[in-house]
């Protein structure tokens, strides 16, 4: 048997813009593995320098106040759209975890869009790129010790192009995005769940924490083609992504890399709308390469190397009761997913929440919600690392809709095993968010 310094998991966080997902465990630290796929050797790498990009958005964020800004002719003309967003969250571990303590956390966005169809005066498609930063305040792994991330912008200090991407239109129901590109804006996207701040409420913690370096969601995107149906109630997306997501040994560095090590990750879903007021979905991923497995060996020791590293996960999220008339309505969500449990530390997860707007008398667009996320930990994982059957976090927020571009939210997460650590008592993490978004998006 393997000490815990030998499991290996992946070393990052995650998720969708304002809701991502943290991929490490407290005692674990990242994997290497050797991959055989379709793609052939060679590398792309390109980084950015902070000082050089940082002023712009400084300048974007003078007055403490976004500024949204729009190029856009008479009809059919040229259109250009872009938005700046400013994130912060106030956080403190009040007991339990690995110690009390306090962090701030920042994220920025900056994006812009190019629709070309009216650039061009016909024709369709889009060029779409996104900046990001993040300050180097980290609160999980310093207080809670939480593994599925008390907060989806916890992520060490980085400044990086995020996304980058163009979209191609064939036709009305079909579409193709190639490049830089954030799987989790589209995959395993609950809209619902986007209110809470744990991040497995973006992406599921049995899809995040797969791979070497996660796949292609925050803070790191790796290249992709994604190819879009849809029908109306029907939708279908394929995306097969660089298995490898920026440069695990730079992780503030924008990079690119393909090599038949990295291997390939493939990711499917379909969802289904039903009578307009639910949705539900079924998604599967696998990855091309081999990974070293938790527990077994061979006749030397040595890790086995096998392949198999897949899910899949389901949705369900709709309205449960709506009152029109007196502005009020709640809705719910549910999520399931796996993973390959030899491989990974997480082999189940279970999520749902419910969401209740204009309840509060004369604040009819504030928001309520209650959200409970519970990850499993493999047989083979509690076996290497004496790990504890899972971790769950219960959720309760409260978002206080201040003015179109301004809210304020209140958040308390109760957290049960936090890392499945068996030495950390249960963690009470209280905070606040500010969020601060605006910007025009031309359609």
């Amino acid at each position: 048997m393997r000490t815990i310094s030998e499991i290996m998991t992946p070393n990052s966080s995650a998720a969708l813009q304002k809701h991502r997902n943290r991929r490490t465990l407290k005692f674990a630290v990242p994997r290497l593995f050797i991959a055989a796929s379709w793609c052939g050797p060679g590398t792309i790498h390109f980084g950015l320098k902070a000082g050089l990009l940082r002023p712009v958005i400084c300048m974007l964020l003078i007055g403490s106040v976004p500024v949204a800004v729009r190029a856009d002719t008479e009809a059919g003309g040229k259109a250009v759209s872009a938005e700046v967003g400013y994130v912060a969250d106030l956080l403190r571990n009040g007991s339990g975890g690995i110690r009390n303590g306090s962090a701030y956390l920042q994220n920025v966005d900056a994006t812009i869009e190019f629709d070309l169809g009216r650039i061009f005066g016909s024709g369709g498609g889009a060029l779409f790129a996104y900046l990001l930063w993040n300050n180097a305040s980290t609160f999980s792994d310093r207080y809670p010790g939480d593994a599925q991330g008390v907060s989806n912008i916890d992520v060490e200090q980085a400044f990086r192009l995020y996304e980058f991407w163009y979209q191609h239109l064939f036709t009305e129901r079909l579409n193709l995005k190639f490049g830089l590109y954030d799987l989790n804006s589209e995959f395993d996207a609950v809209d619902s769940a986007a209110l809470f701040l744990n991040s497995s409420h973006g992406i599921i913690p049995t899809y995040s924490q797969t791979g070497e370096n996660g796949p292609s969601i925050f803070p790191a995107t790796s290249l992709t083609a994604r190819l879009e149906w849809n029908s109306g109630n029907n939708l279908v997306r394929y995306a097969l992504l660089d298995a490898v997501p920026g440069d695990p040994a730079h992780p503030s560095a924008t990079a690119v890399k393909l090599s038949s090590r990295e291997g390939v990750l493939h990711a499917f879903e379909y969802t289904r709308e039903f009578f307009g007021a639910w949705r539900m979905g079924l998604g599967a991923f696998s990855y091309s390469a081999d990974f070293e497995a938790i527990r077994e060996t061979d006749a030397t020791g040595n890790p086995l190397r096998r392949g198999g590293n897949a899910g899949w996960y389901g949705f369900a999220e709709g309205a449960t009761y709506t009152d029109t008339a007196g502005g009020r309505s709640t809705s719910a969500f549910i999520r399931l997913g796996t993973a390959n449990g030899a491989l990974n530390p997480f082999d189940r997860y279970f999520g749902a929440g419910m969401v209740m707007s204009g309840f509060v008398p004369h604040r009819q667009d504030d928001q309520v919600g209650i959200a409970i996320a519970m990850a499993r930990c493999s047989a083979d994982f509690r076996a290497a690392a004496g790990a504890e059957s899972h971790e769950t976090a219960i959720e309760f927020t409260y978002v206080l809709q201040i003015s179109d571009i301004l809210q304020v939210q209140p958040d308390l997460q109760y957290i049960l095993n936090p890392g499945a650590d068996p030495e950390l008592k249960n963690a009470l993490a209280i905070g606040v968010r500010l969020d601060i978004n605006h910007g025009f998006h031309h359609r």
